[in-house]
């Protein structure tokens, strides 16, 4: 499956350039997904994570403090991105960017998303992503400049 890295405007700023994945044959990013799928039910979490990312973009950029580190393997990137009990997996780059993937509800009764089948198949999900944009950086296929910016061939190989 193929996929392309799409720069979010609404979230990018000075500090930070926010981008998420859109699958090829797909008119919506994962973010998009995420979003949708979620604001009937948690329409007030989801407002407070955009106005976490539209800050990440314009004032702090991607500090680290924002996320909860090591949701992949070892050295892969892969975060999570959260506010209550809302989800969002991510690959974050440096302070300058993050890549960001799709997500679901936590529920109250579990400990790790693993235990959960939709939040662990998120998270499975964005591992491969982040393998595949790690492996495109070290092929010199994708840059990702000091600010944040990207130099990248037009569609990146995905295997699912």
């Amino acid at each position: 499956m193929k996929f392309n890295i799409i720069k979010i405007e609404e979230f990018s700023g000075q500090k930070a350039q926010i981008y998420s994945i859109m699958y090829e044959g797909d008119d919506m990013t994962l973010m998009d997904h995420f979003f949708e799928d979620n604001e009937k039910d948690h329409q007030e979490d989801l407002k407070k994570m955009a106005l976490k990312l539209q800050v990440m973009g314009n004032d702090t950029g991607c500090r680290v403090q924002w996320f909860k580190l090591y949701e992949g393997a070892p050295g892969d990137g892969v975060v999570a991105f959260s506010y209550n009990r809302m989800r969002l997996y991510c690959l974050r780059y440096d302070n300058t960017c993050i890549f960001i993937g799709s997500g679901g509800y936590k529920p109250p009764d579990i400990r790790a998303y693993q235990e959960d089948p939709f939040l662990n198949s998120k998270a499975e999900e964005m591992k491969k992503i982040a393998a595949c944009i790690n492996k495109a950086i070290i092929e010199k296929d994708l840059k990702v400049n000091d600010d944040g910016t990207l130099d990248i061939s037009d569609f990146i190989e995905l295997e699912i």
